[in-house]
């Protein structure tokens, strides 16, 4: 999806919240995957494409994105295999909105493979990610599985990293349908879904009050998702902090989603706003590490 204003543009990828039935939980795979590391391309800065194999399609290419919670197919490759759609919604940034979803057979991500999982069919033409379009979304339902780092000065994920003493972390929670870490709001704790397919902090409005101490409104942008157009306020904030790390003055402030829908989280992180040459999601330990 495409941010257009007068002063800059960025690109930014899908972030939802899915209210559909979470997929099953499977079991680790016993595939000797210690340190298995995949090839990735990066683009943007922050965009993560791997390769991903379904069914008899290998080499599909497929975004990285915890912040969207199934996986997510494209219409077309939906076609190809042949899946029977049905309805369902869910919540993307502030609304909500129908979609359709299938089950798919079979799909493998680097070590992991799963069966039978609940996907949703999108149209993905709007993710800019060089000239070849994106086959689909790895989603939470299959990035929670494993512990995975990310690095993107190698351009390569490593799936179940080995720990390392030089890294920086914050408290990491992970549920059925969000990854949250626990960041600092004008020197106030708050939860933000850390949204790898996600450049910009992005702020929910409801209770600013409660979290902010004082913030300037600097404009206006529009940004595209699946779900349409969603209104945001640009606007600068005393501080912003992930652990000891300053994190810029500048957020979007968005639209509160439903009542009771992310009821105690903040707004979205990027965790490319560190701008560190690597991430790891340590979901044994509940933590988010990065080294500068």
């Amino acid at each position: 999806m495409t941010w257009k204003s007068r002063f800059f543009r960025v690109l930014l990828a899908l972030a939802v919240a899915v209210i559909v039935p979470a997929a099953r939980a499977a079991s680790k795979a016993d595939t000797g995957s210690t340190n298995y590391q995949l090839p990735i391309d990066i683009y943007h800065g922050y965009l993560i494409v791997a390769p991903v194999d379904v069914g008899e399609l290998h080499g599909l290419r497929f975004l990285l994105d915890t912040g969207c919670t199934n996986t997510v197919i494209d219409r077309r490759v939906a076609k190809r295999l042949g899946l029977a759609a049905r309805r369902a919604k869910v919540l993307n940034f502030d609304k909500l909105i129908a979609v359709e979803s299938s089950e798919l057979p079979e799909i493998t991500f680097g070590p992991e493979q799963a069966n039978n999982l609940r996907v949703l069919i999108e149209d993905l033409r709007y993710i800019q990610t060089g000239e070849a379009p994106v086959d689909g979304i790895i989603g939470l339902d299959l990035l929670r599985r494993r512990n995975f780092l990310v690095d993107y000065a190698a351009a390569r994920i490593v799936f179940d990293a080995a720990e390392t003493t030089d890294m920086q972390a914050v408290p990491m929670r992970v549920s059925s349908t969000t990854l949250a870490v626990a960041a600092q709001l004008d020197g106030r704790p708050v939860w933000m879904i850390a949204d790898t397919g996600l450049l910009r902090t992005m702020i929910y409005e409801r209770g600013l009050e409660t979290v902010l101490e004082n913030y300037r409104v600097q404009g206006h942008v529009l940004s595209q998702s699946t779900g349409g157009w969603v209104q945001n306020r640009v606007s600068m904030v005393l501080q912003f902090r992930l652990g000891a790390q300053d994190l810029g003055h500048e957020v979007l402030f968005v639209s509160a989603p439903p009542a009771n829908r992310l009821a105690d989280v903040a707004g979205y992180l990027g965790p490319a706003s560190l701008k560190a040459k690597q991430v790891m999601f340590d979901f044994d330990a509940h933590q988010l590490r990065w080294k500068p």
